[in-house]
């Protein structure tokens, strides 16, 4: 019995020796939930894995020992909507641009987003299978990804990419289309195919699924205030994800497609912009979520058409009832307490991702900085984990700072809850980016 107590001893001080230790000393901490920061504090990590938070922690030999400054260390940022593909305009992507070339331009994108502090975010819609596998090897430097696959789309919905003189190919009983043969789109009409659609996405390994329920801003052939799927159509991606023990998420701004999005169990609405009180209220009874964007009415012309100094008057049609129901929409969601995901929608050419900064300081005008914060790392993790058995990452916790927790951590000279602008500009104030235990950045 002696002898086995002994082995026992021997193989787990083998185990703890064997692990990779970093030490964070001297850093006042936010833990993602509270609503204040403790000072002075310590951080053990083994491995990938927060090991201990508190005072006076024993330093294993051999451990890396990174002194904080007395700055702040708070979770990792997560962005529930992006879409890492989307670095050129679909035509090229499409088109023109050859599947490497803009598989590169991902990885970039990727990457970019790391270095803005978010150590996860969640594709929703775009060919990104093949860059989250790079990143999860370690191949590539990227947040963790949470993919959706292929827009889920009707025939002239939000998702359908096509030229005003390309065929439909069910009709034509011609090829594939260029968008679903390289991962972007899936345009599909009846509950069959939008089974296949779904079953389809979850085979190549979507967390999530995205399906388009209403018109869009950028797609050509849809006004905004139309309504796409049937009832049946959304129950049938929604049996199909739930098969699956994961949720979807939905394109939409009007109430009208939203309360038919809900009432077929979807679980995410994303914008919402031109929501109702009505709507609100169903998503609070639902228990649903919704990720909207402040930072829209916050950036140029620039941003919607690239190079460009003014709208046209067509797209500017589109835009503007958006714009102006943020507002509302964003007050409405305070008023009633629903879920709220952080989520930027920030894509376009290589270096817009840093528009995704600009929704914490564009969400002051509705939030708390504590408020902010919240939403993008522990609500957001509340949010990535409805995809349930198939979470990629389950082996910790995201969006804290606790014992078993992910060591996604970052460290800011300043602090961030009393001012959000800290957050925002990551060149001057971000001093330490770790995601799962290795570090990106260090200025310390």
């Amino acid at each position: 019995m002696r002898t086995a107590s002994i082995i026992l001893f021997l193989f787990c001080f083998a185990a703890l020796n064997a692990q990779k230790h970093t030490f964070i000393d001297n850093v006042n901490i936010w833990d993602g939930t509270s609503d204040r920061i403790q000072n002075n504090l310590q951080v053990l990590i083994a491995d990938n894995l927060i090991l201990n938070v508190g005072k006076n922690i024993t330093v294993p030999e051999g451990a890396v020992v990174i002194n904080g400054n007395g700055f702040t260390l708070i979770p990792g940022l997560s962005d529930a909507h992006v879409h890492l593909s989307a670095n050129m305009s679909e035509k090229e992507a499409r088109n023109e641009a050859h599947w490497m070339y803009t598989s590169v331009r991902t990885a970039k994108a990727a990457e970019n987003f790391l270095m803005l502090g978010f150590t996860t975010v969640r594709d929703l819609g775009g060919p990104v299978f093949g860059i989250k596998r790079a990143v999860d090897e370690g191949l590539i430097p990227g947040p963790r990804i949470y993919p959706s696959g292929a827009y889920i789309s009707q025939t002239s919905g939000h998702g359908d990419f096509r030229s005003a003189n390309e065929p439909n190919v069910i009709l034509s009983g011609g090829q594939m289309q260029a968008a679903d043969l390289l991962g972007w789109s899936y345009v599909v009409d009846g509950v069959p195919e939008v089974l296949k659609a779904a079953r389809e996405n979850l085979r190549k390994g979507a967390t999530q699924l995205k399906v388009m329920a209403g018109g869009g801003i950028s797609s050509d052939f849809d006004p905004i205030h139309s309504v796409q799927f049937t009832s049946e159509e959304l129950e049938a991606a929604v049996q199909a994800a739930a098969d699956w023990d994961t949720y979807v998420a939905v394109h939409i701004y009007e109430s009208k497609g939203a309360i038919r999005a809900l009432n077929a169990g979807v679980k995410c609405l994303d914008h919402g912009h031109l929501l109702n009180e009505e709507t609100i209220k169903l998503i609070k009874e639902k228990d649903a979520w919704l990720v909207p964007q402040a930072f829209w009415n916050d950036t140029p012309a620039s941003f919607w058409v690239p190079g460009k100094d003014t709208i046209p008057e067509a797209l500017y049609k589109k835009i503007k009832p958006v714009l102006e129901g943020t507002d509302t929409v964003f007050k409405l969601a305070k008023k009633y307490g629903i879920n709220v995901g952080f989520g930027s929608d920030a894509y376009g050419d290589l270096g817009y991702e840093s528009y995704a900064l600009t929704e914490f300081t564009s969400r002051t005008k509705w939030y708390a900085p504590l408020e902010i914060l919240k939403q993008a790392t522990s609500e957001n993790a509340r949010l990535l984990s409805l995809s349930g058995r198939i979470n990629p990452y389950s082996e910790g916790k995201l969006g804290v700072i606790q014992v078993g927790a992910y060591a996604d951590l970052l460290i800011y000279e300043g602090n961030p809850l009393e001012d959000i602008e800290v957050v925002a500009h990551p060149e001057k104030n971000l001093k330490l980016i770790m995601k799962d235990g290795k570090v990106y950045k260090n200025e310390l």
